[in-house]
């Protein structure tokens, strides 16, 4: 057995050892440093935006809705102030890690420091799109249901959910993600869903659409309570709904299709008052 070459090595080691202490002592301080630093700037970040009121002015925006949509459930401050407290850290930590000679691991921190601006660009996109998105579902809603249409609830979300899609992509794309085949095969999933809707529409819902339509044009002429004469049917308008017309009449309530009301010839009979008899002297 060699002793020569072991107490070579045993001696590299020590050396190696009695080098590095410095180092991870330098190391541990710079992040001891950095940890104090980046805590002290985030509360002064989170002072400075409860002092501004952010919090109520995000849950006014929707943009705390849009938070709580996605599972996150703290205040937008704390987001806020976190986000800058651990870019801090993970900035000292790739100092401290390249003063201990870890040079790969102080390569990958820096990769994952540079990848930190698309995730928070895309966070930023996904909440800001949400908004948005339910902004524009509800502006739909409203105004559907402006024109009448009972279905003003799904076609809101239905946009919402359009408006989502978009948004998810440009967040993809934040990301670096290459959402080419997604841009590309937008339009055809839009274009196939027309297509089925329309089809659906024009074989088997024809007569549906034609009353939902007819509907539409009897809610901008009639009222309920306004008496009706089709035929030999007289009654009172009870309710439009989108595919029928309930009329009250002697015998009962009548279920009529709307396109019966706007087909046929419809006399609106008025209440004449009678004359007033002169009076006798």
């Amino acid at each position: 057995m060699n002793f020569d070459t072991l107490g070579d090595t045993l001696n590299h080691i020590y050396n190696d050892i009695v080098n590095f202490i410095p180092n991870l002592i330098n190391g541990l301080i710079i992040l001891l440093l950095g940890y104090l630093i980046a805590r002290f700037v985030s509360w002064i970040v989170r002072t400075i935006l409860k002092k501004i009121k952010f919090d109520p002015l995000a849950e006014k925006s929707g943009l705390t809705g849009t938070m709580r949509g996605l599972g996150v459930k703290m205040p937008a401050s704390e987001i806020i102030a976190g986000v800058v407290f651990y870019l801090l850290l993970l900035s000292f930590m790739i100092s401290a890690v390249r003063l201990m000679g870890l040079e790969p691991v102080a390569r990958l921190l820096e990769q994952v420091l540079a990848f930190l601006p698309n995730l928070i660009a895309a966070v930023i996109v996904l909440m800001l799109g949400g908004v948005i998105a339910r902004f524009t579902g509800d502006l739909v809603t409203t105004a559907a249901a402006g024109a009448g249409l009972s279905y003003a609830k799904a076609l809101g979300r239905l946009v919402q959910y359009l408006v989502s899609l978009l948004v998810l992509i440009i967040a993809l794309g934040a990301l670096g993600v290459d959402t080419t085949i997604l841009v590309a095969s937008l339009p055809i999933i839009i274009a196939s869903f027309g297509l089925a809707l329309g089809l659906s529409l024009g074989l088997g819902a024809r007569n549906a659409v034609q009353n939902i339509i007819a509907g539409y044009y009897l809610r901008q002429r009639l009222t309920p309570g306004q008496s009706v004469r089709l035929g030999v049917t007289n009654g009172t308008v009870s309710s439009i709904g989108p595919i029928n017309t309930v009329l009250s009449t002697p015998e009962g309530e009548t279920l009529m299709p709307n396109t019966n009301l706007t087909d046929n010839a419809l006399e609106l009979p008025t209440n004449p008052t009678p004359p007033i008899s002169p009076t006798e002297s």
